[in-house]
């Protein structure tokens, strides 16, 4: 029995079997699909199977998820072959005529790899309810989430796209609704005693969707009760609905001599188990009476009735023997030549021109599809009608258009593509970085179409090059990615360069993901250089932030605390003022140096020393 199992993903062990029909439609809606597929990644009507004679036939009918038959995308109804691979969302099925293993259920998804071995422990499955038969035409689901309908919703508005409308559903039923007219012209489709139909464009919500943009998004309701008795009722759309050319108010009956319009699409429902008959109008010859004596006289003698007996009976009339009235010829010759100064005075209104029809050329049309991805260039062989792309683009969403855009190019029978979503490499190099430790801080970006950007924060230099190495090697394109990895500590030498620059010197500063916390004191004297040092640090590539907890102090209260690294054991004053000190057994006066920095002054319980602008203290008691 042909069937199709999961080798791989969410639904791994399901097996959907192909029998007892001629079409099936697998996805994860159990009111639309035939074969049931529970998996969120898979489309509420995502393929379809069509059987022709031995052979089996699928087609993509998702426009949010393409299908991939041995990881190529597929054109309109690919033929199957034992063996293929078939993705559908993130599950792999495949195809095989062979005898089908006991049908399994699917596994719960689980939040990353690793499923069971098809054939393992998996429980028994309830079957899923038999599909009821396929009436209306439905185009194919989008998973994007639909937008709220607008209170104006025809011709007259901008109106999405809608799919392909397959008008094959047609079934045994007592009644069929043709169309006869409009862009879905020749479709049947069968009606079901004792149901409703909503009719109208929106695939979403509509039973019978007609692929046309004058009809409404749920334009008219059509209920068949259980004794065959046919109503019809318009739901306020925007171009009404006309039985026999009369706009309907309210819930009308219909029946099969009745001629239904909506918007430009004209149908009748046609009632297969009543007698059908073609309707014939013979020409009706002209009679006048003939008398009863001449019809007396005709007969043989034998045979002539009483006069009472023969009844008037009519006599043809031979036309050309008649003559037509004057009037009438007068009438028709006026008539005539009016008709002919009309004529005339009509065509003299216009001038012949020759009118050019543009017509698009393949390359034209490629570019223009092309125009919105920069990034993405293409080869097109006009002979085979073949078109390769290579190139970049940001988003899967973009991939998506770019391909569908293509699609509608008619000189394009088969497509290649090389494309890189830029955003599925970012994801998957960040994914790997994630799990080193000291590299949690860096992560990859694109920036726009083939241009990556690695940044982030390491604490140490060494940290970085390696960093860099395992990109170098690693990534794929490392030609188009742009490293702005900080350097935590290179970032605060930069900073701590500024602050002695400035005359800050007792100001120390931290970095922690390119935040800078200032901590320390500085002169009072020195507040503009803090505010001109933090504008600056604020400009350094890398820093996000500065939060500044320096205190400023007045005369010289400040500088940096050294008093644990020298004794001193006496002072000694000079004209009331400090001198000379004993600092660690060595007598040091106002001006000298110890360890490079200069005493400036020597107060009662302080010495001030002074070193390339940055000021330290010694405190001691008398």
């Amino acid at each position: 029995m042909p069937h199709l199992i999961a080798q791989e993903g969410p639904l791994k062990g399901l097996v959907l079997d192909l029998e007892d029909g001629e079409e099936w439609i697998v996805g994860r809606d159990p009111d639309e699909a035939d074969l049931l597929a529970e998996d969120a990644t898979v489309s509420r009507k995502h393929v379809r199977i069509t059987k022709s004679g031995d052979e089996f036939f699928l087609k993509n009918i998702s426009r949010t998820s393409p299908t991939l038959i041995n990881d190529e995308p597929i054109q309109p109804n690919v033929p199957l072959r034992a063996g293929d691979k078939i993705k559908i969302g993130e599950n792999i099925f495949v195809f095989s005529d062979e005898a089908a293993p006991a049908s399994k259920e699917a596994p719960p998804q689980k939040a990353s790899g690793g499923y069971d071995n098809i054939f393992g422990d998996l429980e028994e499955p309830e079957l899923p309810p038999e599909p009821e038969p396929l009436e209306t035409a439905a185009p194919v689901e989008s998973e994007e989430p639909r937008a709220a309908k607008s209170a104006y919703d025809t011709i007259f508005e901008d109106i999405e796209a809608e799919s392909e409308m397959p008008f094959n559903l047609l079934a045994e039923t007592p009644l069929v609704l043709k169309v006869i007219g409009g862009p879905n012209a020749g479709a049947e489709i069968g009606l079901e005693k004792g149901r409703s139909y909503l009719l109208g464009k929106d695939s979403s919500s509509c039973d019978i969707v007609f692929q046309d943009l004058s009809v409404s998004r749920s334009h008219a309701r059509l209920s068949v009760s259980e004794s065959g008795i046919i109503d019809l009722e318009d739901l306020g759309s925007k171009n009404s609905t006309i039985i026999n050319g009369s706009p309907i108010t309210e819930k009308k009956i219909v029946t099969s001599q009745d001629l239904i319009a909506m918007g430009t699409t004209v149908f009748l429902i046609i009632d297969r188990e009543a007698a059908q008959e073609t309707i014939f109008s013979p020409a009706i010859p002209a009679y006048e009476s003939v008398s009863t004596a001449e019809k007396a006289a005709a007969l043989p003698v034998e045979e002539k009735p009483e006069a009472a007996a023969i009844e008037e009976e009519p006599r043809e009339i031979d036309w050309k023997q008649e003559k037509i009235p004057s009037k009438h010829l007068v009438l028709a010759g006026a008539a005539a030549a009016v008709f002919l100064i009309v004529f005339i005075s009509f065509f003299s209104l216009f001038k012949s021109e020759n009118i050019e029809l543009a017509v698009k050329l393949p390359h034209d049309a490629i570019q223009e599809a092309l125009a919105p991805y920069p990034a993405v260039h293409y080869a097109y062989n006009p002979d085979a009608q073949k078109l390769f792309l290579a190139g970049h683009v940001l988003t899967n969403v973009d991939f998506q258009e770019l391909l569908f855009n293509l699609q509608q190019i008619h000189d394009i029978a088969a497509m290649e593509n090389n494309i890189v979503v830029d955003e599925g490499v970012s994801k998957a190099m960040n994914e790997i970085l994630s799990a080193h430790s000291e590299w949690q801080g860096i992560s990859i970006a694109a920036a726009e179409p083939g241009r990556f950007i690695a940044q982030g924060y390491v604490k140490t230099a060494e940290e970085a090059a390696l960093a860099a190495e395992y990109l170098v090697i690693n990534f794929p394109y490392v030609d188009q990615l742009q490293n702005r990895i900080v350097v935590e500590d290179l970032l605060r030498i930069q900073i701590q360069s500024m602050l002695i620059a400035s005359g800050l010197g007792n100001v120390s500063s931290q970095v922690a993901n390119g935040n800078v916390l200032l901590t320390g004191s500085y002169p009072a004297s020195h507040d503009s250089a803090l505010e001109k040092a933090i504008s600056h640090i604020n400009k350094l590539q890398g820093v996000r932030s500065v939060r500044s907890f320096a205190t400023s102090v007045s005369g010289q209260s400040g500088g940096t605390d050294i008093t644990k690294q020298y004794a001193v054991t006496g002072t000694a004053l000079h004209d009331a003022k400090g001198y000379s000190a004993i600092i660690n057994g060595r007598i040091y006066t106002i001006g000298q140096s110890i360890d490079g920095m200069s005493i400036t002054s020597i107060g009662s319980d302080t010495i001030f020393l002074e070193k390339d602008g940055l000021k330290y203290r010694i405190s001691f008691t008398r």
